[in-house]
């Protein structure tokens, strides 16, 4: 709690935001967005409803903020991992999603048009075809390497020395390659996301959802 606490202490207009849901003056809950590199994306880091608070309808009272929030600064999408929580998401119109690369913390120490150059989008990727095209151009406009020398002329025969016309062997004989062996079979198999599995894993080795909705 005392983490929390600071990170609401340190919450500004810059990313990442904390957002309060306040009763009064009684903290009821907070969430913590971030961006998403290379779209017009908001990343839910995290959304916390005091414990006694539960079960009332203020998650989603939360998550409403969260959401005229981020449709107020241009964004058209929210994103979020969850562990457990994922059928309470797809209740408020999440859908299961891939995984993202949000900024988190990284904005507060490093310009953001560092970051921008570490993720794919189709800005920096047609960056990449570009410069592989001019390497493409400069390679076709090297010289051609030099030649080699002719090679020198067969030493002569001995007049001496003849070939029997009446000897005529049989060409060697045509093998085909022999056919590679089958591949082992294997159990395993694609999984795809629903909301009752997953194939992503935390860096705890734990199971987690990415789910996004369009706002």
């Amino acid at each position: 709690m005392g983490a929390r606490l600071h990170g609401l202490r340190q919450s500004s207009n810059n990313y990442p935001v904390n957002l309060l849901l306040l009763e009064g003056e009684k903290l009821v809950g907070h969430a913590r967005v971030s961006r998403v590199l290379g779209s017009r994306s908001l990343f839910v880091e995290s959304v916390v409803v005091q414990p006694q608070l539960r079960g009332k309808g203020y998650g989603r009272v939360l998550m409403e903020g969260v959401e005229r929030y981020a449709r107020e600064r241009g964004n058209t999408r929210l994103c979020l991992t969850t562990h457990d929580k994922q059928h309470f998401y797809a209740h408020i119109g999440f859908v299961p999603s891939r995984p993202v690369q949000n900024v988190g913390t990284l904005a507060s120490f490093m310009p953001m048009e560092l970051l921008h150059k570490f993720c794919r989008t189709p800005e920096n990727e047609g960056d990449g075809k570009r410069e592989k095209n001019r390497k493409d151009i400069a390679a076709t406009a090297a010289p051609p390497p030099p030649s080699a020398p002719p090679l020198p002329p067969p030493p002569l025969l001995n007049s001496s020395f003849s070939f029997s016309s009446s000897l005529h062997l049989p060409p060697p004989p045509v093998s085909s390659p022999p056919v590679p062996p089958p591949p082992p079979p294997t159990s395993w198999t694609p999984v795809d996301q629903t909301l009752e599995q997953t194939p992503y894993t935390d860096n705890r080795g734990l199971p987690i959802f990415w789910m996004h909705k369009d706002i």
